[in-house]
């Protein structure tokens, strides 16, 4: 069978961008990331007298984010357990970032429970390597990902159509899967890929249609159910939803983010006891900063200022592109008089986003609130060194500067 296919002048044009962006960047054949120096210096070694060169070494998911925004990466391997983020919320950001989501990730564990393995494999991870290992087992491993990295005509259109997805080009993703179902009638990826784009347009009954389809050949997906979950919800049926989301959490209840979606979902049903249950058993299995922006997201949708700053006062190091729910927070808490929380909040806002315009003029509108017009100044002096066209600080700030003895 002959299997033809192009490509659309706007993914050329994509490709040709992201291409002549990476060719500019620094080229690192591995990127270990994991808590242990010790251990990935130890891989490191392995892997250069495997005859494998640039080879970079990070200790957090932090710092791995980003070393592939800002560098051309062509292989992952990533401990599992490590705080801030970990090897699955990576893997995930790397499966759903245009540019990244066609990096090989390895992900290396001493967890051996069946659930966690499929959890990895139902965020495409391409290996998962139990420990202990030896050398040998690493290179093994590696090499058996790059066989089956080889891409048949099939898989390159699936790789396509995933990256259209990405793109938010959702009709042009779901006529790509299309194209490959009619080759390959129960292609897993592509039913899924059809789910997901139909979600996202809102066409749930053709989502349905593809997500049970898709769960007829992966039964055991808690991805699936979670997504048919998610679809039935916004369809008003909210026992369907409920129960598919029970379902998804018993199959995988490795998975702290469904298990987080089960907590908001009693949150929003007032069932108080069972919500805090859930939550509880969240913070006992070492939530990462992502797990506690999600829970204080759930508690601030509520209305619930004091339990979602609660959450959020718990994160380590959050990213920067999490500084909007601070700044939410920070608002509310303006609103309801609470000058001082406020404060708090944007000043951790501007920690993730130093110089950031919008926080910096909202921080001393609280100052002046306050009566403190010596801090408002030096906080609009600030804005306008680093933005000295930001009308709004030029308006805040010049009747300070007319009154200035």
């Amino acid at each position: 069978m002959f299997f033809r296919w192009t490509l659309s002048a706007h993914i050329k044009r994509s490709f040709a961008i992201i291409m002549n962006r990476q060719s500019q960047m620094q080229e690192i054949d591995f990127l270990l990331v994991g808590q242990h120096q010790e251990i990935l210096n130890q891989d490191a070694r392995v892997l250069r007298e495997g005859g494998h060169e640039n080879i970079r070494i990070v200790l957090t998911g932090i710092e791995a984010r980003h070393v592939l925004k800002n560098s051309r990466v062509r292989f992952v391997i990533t401990d599992l357990q490590m705080p801030c983020m970990n090897g699955i919320e990576l893997l995930k950001l790397i499966r759903r970032t245009p540019g990244l989501s066609d990096i090989p990730v390895l992900i290396i564990s001493d967890n051996r429970q069946k659930e966690m393995i499929l959890y990895a494999i139902d965020e495409m991870v391409d290996g998962y390597l139990a420990t202990p290992y030896n050398g040998e087992d690493l290179l093994q491993a590696i090499n058996s990902i790059h066989k089956r990295k080889k891409l048949t005509a099939l898989q390159n259109e699936i790789r396509l159509a995933r990256h259209l997805i990405l793109a938010k080009n959702y009709e042009k993703g779901i006529d790509k899967a299309k194209a490959v179902l009619s080759y390959d009638k129960n292609n897993s990826e592509a039913l899924f890929i059809l789910s997901e784009g139909y979600y996202w347009l809102r066409e749930l009954d053709k989502a349905k249609q593809f997500l049970k389809m898709y769960l007829k050949e992966n039964p055991a997906s808690s991805k699936g159910t979670h997504l048919l979950s998610k679809v039935c919800r916004l369809d008003g049926a909210c026992g369907d939803a409920f129960g598919l989301l029970l379902k998804a959490h018993k199959e995988n209840p490795q998975n702290l983010d469904l298990t987080i979606d089960l907590g908001k979902f009693y949150l929003d049903m007032d069932m108080e006891e069972k919500a805090q249950e859930v939550f509880r058993a969240v913070m006992s299995s070492g939530p990462t900063d992502l797990n506690l922006i999600k829970i204080g997201k759930a508690f601030l949708k509520k209305g619930r200022l004091e339990d979602a700053a609660g959450y959020l006062d718990k994160t380590a190091q959050p990213l920067p592109e999490t500084a909007f729910i601070f700044a939410q927070l920070a608002q509310k808490l303006e609103d309801a008089c609470n000058l001082e929380a406020s404060v708090r909040q944007f000043k951790k806002c501007l920690e993730l986003v130093p110089d950031h315009p919008e926080y910096l003029v909202k921080l001393a509108e609280i100052y002046f609130k306050q009566g403190d017009v010596a801090k408002a100044r030096e906080v609009l002096e600030q804005c306008l060194k680093s933005h000295p066209g930001n009308e709004q600080a030029k308006k805040l700030l010049a009747p300070v500067v007319r009154g200035a003895p």
